[in-house]
């Protein structure tokens, strides 16, 4: 994937980075779906990774927010090197991620999947009537929930971190 973005907001320097990823390589089996990805990005700036289907996109996403490891790379959160292994661990710095599928387990409650997420319940109430739903019910079953309303609440999850980077993997 290639990124595109802005210039740092003004006051910001190239070095005020919140996030660093260099060389980022992914096989699976002997497709390579990364080849060397890089991207860095600072306080205000947007980015779009751009590429086509197969590019590595979704790849590359996954592999900053800990859902799936690389076979190589390296990764500077606010200036710390990381390895991230897990989303949850991605959570703590500050990189929160909404997938293109629903990352709701269907079978529980609206309630026991924030509390997996230890997302706080204030703040997700307040984006998710922000975003749309004003009437939630938290003790539906994710299941019984329309596509959009899935949507919707994995991004208000997200919000309600107040990640350092919020990733959007085709958020539609």
């Amino acid at each position: 994937p290639r990124a595109t973005g802005s210039r740092p907001p003004h006051g910001e320097t190239m070095t005020d980075l919140l996030l660093e990823a260099t060389g980022v390589v992914k096989h699976y089996g002997a497709v390579a779906a990364l080849r060397g990805a890089s991207l860095a990005v600072r306080p205000g700036e947007v980015h779009a990774l751009l590429g086509a289907n197969g590019a590595g996109k979704s790849t590359f996403v996954k592999i900053l927010t800990g859902a799936v490891r690389p076979d190589a790379g390296r990764f500077v959160v606010r200036g710390e090197e990381r390895a991230i292994g897990a989303p949850a661990e991605a959570r703590r710095a500050g990189l929160v991620s909404v997938y293109q599928e629903p990352s709701l387990i269907p079978d529980l409650e609206v309630a026991a999947n924030l509390t997996l997420t230890a997302t706080p319940l204030e703040p997700f109430v307040a984006w998710v009537r922000e975003l749309g739903i004003p009437d939630l019910d938290l003790h539906a079953l994710a299941r019984e929930l329309p596509l959009p309303t899935l949507r919707i609440i994995d991004l208000a999850r997200a919000l309600a971190a107040e990640p350092s980077v919020l990733l959007l993997d085709e958020m539609t």
